[in-house]
């Protein structure tokens, strides 16, 4: 007997042939295999994701690919070692008392995304619910509701994987400055 539907992996391998033309019009060999590493990321998480039960591929594939970079984020960043449930809790009190649309909005997001967040391992878990609570913190009231507004889920999730961007993308600039300003400072004139 034959299968009906195709696995994750094999979903993930057709969302990847949908995006060739995409590939294509990309200039250099570098951002080339910045866009494969997209689809390698997400299928570290195969198992995962295919729990995630989303009815568009690319996003759990998207969701995967990020959340990988963020957990890469933060072992650069050297944030990760303090990721517990109770500091989950702690920055979700905080999170229900000064924004409240942010809290809606992760609230939202968890129900989306239930079946992945169940069927991640514990550690892995807790760096999704942490990388979910920093992109929700990291937005303003405006931002939030905005997002919550919408009608559409698909919409709900085009904003925050966008947001997910946006916060991976802070983490990557605070790192390189970070790594400049450390490298003007222990830079001698003899040490060239």
């Amino acid at each position: 007997m034959g299968r009906s539907m195709p696995s994750f992996r094999q979903l993930i391998q057709i969302e990847r042939l949908k995006w060739t033309e995409f590939k294509k019009e990309i200039l250099t060999k570098k951002d080339k295999q910045a866009f494969d590493t997209i689809f390698e990321n997400a299928k570290l998480y195969t198992q995962y994701l295919s729990n995630a039960n989303r009815p568009v591929p690319i996003e759990p594939i998207m969701m995967g690919a990020l959340f990988h970079n963020y957990k890469t984020l933060l072992k650069l960043s050297k944030e990760e070692d303090n990721v517990t449930e109770d500091s989950i809790k702690e920055e979700l009190i905080g999170l229900e008392r000064h924004k409240p649309l942010a809290k809606t909005l992760f609230d939202k997001t968890c129900e989306r995304w239930r079946g992945l967040l169940y069927s991640l391992h514990k550690d892995d878990r807790e760096q999704l619910l942490k990388m979910l609570v920093d992109c929700c913190n990291s937005l303003e009231g405006g931002e939030a509701k905005m997002i919550i507004d919408k009608d559409s889920e698909s919409s709900i999730s085009v904003f925050f994987f966008f947001c997910l961007v946006l916060w991976n993308q802070k983490l990557r600039n605070g790192i390189k400055d970070f790594t400049e300003k450390n490298a003007k400072t222990d830079l001698k004139l003899t040490d060239f």
